[in-house]
Formats: structure tokens, sequence, C-alpha cells
């Protein structure tokens, strides 16, 4: 139901759910493995462990949405549990209870992670194809200023300049964040329209058949299939890079949380950037092109973070790696599109969006155990930790080869229309 309220509500959540997101980024770790000394490994876990969750549950909860219940009311629920895990982990955190905030923390990923099934495909309702960039636009802008209002928002608290429970500064940073996400969603659950669906006899086992059936209709293309997985391994080593990229700054470079929400401001501005860049280059270069550049700039960007010891170009390197995030999301979505079949762009999206958000699967695992089991080289082990992650970016480059090349399409079509 394409209304402007409608469309508002959209983007206010996007805003919402971004602003919660990065102060738990920020500082849920740093409190966790820098204040409270838990392992490196076991911090990882919970994005390994909330990426198993996902795998074995979104294909299914997706598909039952999208045939038998309303996308609205998997948000609704999602974001609730959302706000409970992430309340409860604020209560243990400001409490010095760890473990059971670990828990917590992993519960609330998950959840978190599970109300983009439900979110992300309402944009189809809410605008016309001719709209949908647009108004995907509005929501990526209002994602950019929901992070910079919540690192804002959580700086005091950091700084000791408030406190609401006399705690660690950094665990009092994070209720404040979750209220706030609970505000703004509120709107989004409580008043937003979507057209009702057609009831339809639901039977768990022919249900599950037919999903098992379109399934392997999908993977039966090899361009899929291998796009899925290169996007799986690179996303992998990008993603466990950035959740553990404030532990990398305290632990490598001792900077204040002053200092660490300007890095991080820097760099989404350039993300930002980088998305608009990269989209424009994509579209007269070639999709797979642009995005097999891309990840060669990873392969040298990762390592060189990794081994800059003068902090004046570290920070150069990582304010220009934003460019490369910001890109990273905006090419891999466009190849997404064109390599999608015929008829079944929801499926190919929903797996596009398990792999997007299941991706923390194994470099967590490998980051973990090595900054866990390295300790006696002191804060180098967080160095070769990023040397090792960036091995996945390569195993994706090479499943990335048989994917068909838009660009060899586009120069047939222009041809015929040549010929013709």
């Amino acid at each position: 139901m394409e209304t402007k309220r409608n469309v508002s509500l959209w983007v206010l959540y996007d805003f919402a759910n971004s602003l919660v997101s990065i102060v738990f980024f920020l500082y849920f770790a740093q409190w966790l493995v820098i204040d409270r000394g838990v392992s490196d490994l076991y911090f990882n876990l919970a994005f390994t462990m909330s990426a198993i969750l996902l795998l074995l549950t979104v294909p299914t909860t997706g598909y039952l949405l999208d045939k038998f219940l309303r996308r609205i009311s998997g948000l609704r629920f999602t974001t609730v549990l959302t706000v409970i895990f992430y309340g409860l982990c604020s209560l243990f955190a400001v409490s010095n209870k760890e473990v059971a905030a670990l828990i917590l923390f992993t519960l609330g990923l998950y959840s978190y992670l599970l109300s983009f099934t439900f979110y992300t495909p309402l944009l189809n309702d809410i605008s016309k194809p001719g709209r949908r960039g647009l108004v995907s636009g509005l929501g990526i802008a209002a994602n950019y200023l929901g992070q910079i209002a919540g690192l804002l928002i959580a700086l005091p608290f950091a700084n000791g300049k408030l406190s609401l429970f006399a705690s660690a500064p950094r665990a009092e940073t994070l209720l404040p964040a979750v209220l706030i996400f609970f505000l703004f969603s509120l709107p989004m659950l409580i008043f937003f329209k979507e057209p009702k669906l057609v009831t339809k006899s639901f039977h768990l086992p022919s249900t599950i058949k037919e999903m098992i059936i379109d399934t392997k209709l999908l993977f039966s293309f090899s361009s899929v299939s291998f796009f899925l997985l290169s996007y799986f391994l690179f996303n992998d080593a990008v993603l466990t890079a950035a959740n553990n990229f404030p532990i990398f700054l305290e632990q490598v470079w001792h900077v204040s949380d002053t200092i660490k929400t300007y890095i991080l401001l820097g760099i989404l501005v350039t993300s930002a950037l980088g998305g608009l860049i990269s989209g424009f280059i994509a579209d007269h270069f070639g999709h797979k092109r642009t995005l097999r550049i891309i990840l060669f700039g990873w392969v040298f960007i990762l390592p060189l973070i990794g081994l800059l010891s003068n902090f004046t170009l570290f920070i150069i390197a990582v304010t220009l790696m934003g460019f490369w995030f910001g890109s990273n999301w905006t090419v891999s979505r466009s190849v997404m599109a064109y390599l999608a079949p015929k008829g079944r762009h929801n499926l190919t999206f929903a797996y596009f969006g398990l792999a997007e958000r299941a991706s923390s699967f194994i470099g967590p695992i490998v980051w973990g155990l090595i900054a866990s089991n390295l300790v006696s080289i002191g804060s180098d082990r967080y160095r070769v930790a990023i040397l090792a992650v960036t091995i996945f970016i390569i195993f994706g480059i090479l499943a990335l080869y048989p994917v068909k090349d838009d660009r060899k399409e586009l120069v047939v079509s222009t041809h015929n229309k040549q010929t013709l």
C-alpha cells in the first residue's frame, strides 16, 4: 500500500534500527572483551551462533510469511524480541554479569537480523517500481543518520558525563540506545498499513516440500549458486573485521572512545559516498567487473590496515576504507539483481539477504581463535587476525569467476539493436 505515511514510517524504522546497532557495535564489544576480560573467541562465537540460528530459520519463516502471513506481523514480533533481549543484555551489562549479557546479546542479535527478513520486502508494498530506488535511497540515508545519531547520543555516557546506573561507562551506553530504538520503531509497528493477504490453506508437509522444490530450482542456476557462495565468503571477512574493529582500535592503538567515535563518523561519510559513486561506476563498466575490482581492493586494504604502524596513515586508510564498505553492499545487490532468474526474484533475494545477514560464520571463529591463542605476541595478534580473514576474500574472488558477466549481455543486446 503506497502512501506517504507508510514510506515515512518505513524510513523512520531504518533510522531506529541503525541507531541501536551502531551503539552495540562500538561499546558492547569493548565492555565485554576489554573491560570484563571475556575471551575474543567467546565474543565472536555470538556472531557464529546467530548465523547458525538464521540459517536454520530464515528460509522457513520467510517462506511462510510470504505465503500465509503479513510481513508487518513478523516485524512486530522480531522487533519486540530485539528490544527485550537487548534491554535485558543492557541491564546485565550494568550489573557486570558478562555471561548472561553475552547470551542475551546473541539472542538479541539473532532477532535483530531476523527482523530484516520482514522489513526489507515491505519496500515492494510501499513503492511502485519506478519509485523503488528513491524510497530505498531514503532508507539508506536514514540508516546513516541513525548511526550518526547513535554515536552522538552514546558519547556522553561513554565519557562518563552522563550516568544512569553508576556503572561502567561503556555499559551505560546500551540501555539508552535500546529505549530510543523502541521509541522510534513504535510508529512503524503501530501505524503501518499493509495490504491484507489472501487467506490460503496451510499444510506444513506440502509447504515444506514446495519450498524445497523452489530452492532446488533456484540453485540449479550455477551463476546464482556461485555468486551466493562468493558473497558469503567475502562478506564473512568484511563483517568479521568490522565487528572486531572497536576492539582492534582499543588493543592496537589505545585510542579513547571519543576518537573512536570521530573515526567511525568519518567512515560513515565515505561509506555513503562509496555507495553512491559505485552505483554509477557499475552501470558504466559492468557490475561483475566493478565488484571484482572492489574485492581486489579489499585484498589490499585489510592487510594494509593490519600492518600500518603510523596512526595518521592508519586514519587515512580506514577513512578511505569507508568507500569500500559503501560500494560492497551497493554493487553486490545490483549483481544479485541481474542474476535473479525471471519469476524468482523474491526467493533469490531471500537467500541473498540470508547470505548477507548470516555470513559472519567461519570468520569470527578464525578471528577468535587467533586473538585468544596468540596472547604471547600482544596486540599484534589482532593484526594477524586481519591478515587471516583476508583469505576468505580471495576465496570469494575465485568463486566469483564462474558467475555470468552482465557486460556480455549488454554487448549482445547492443549488437542486436544495431542489426535491426
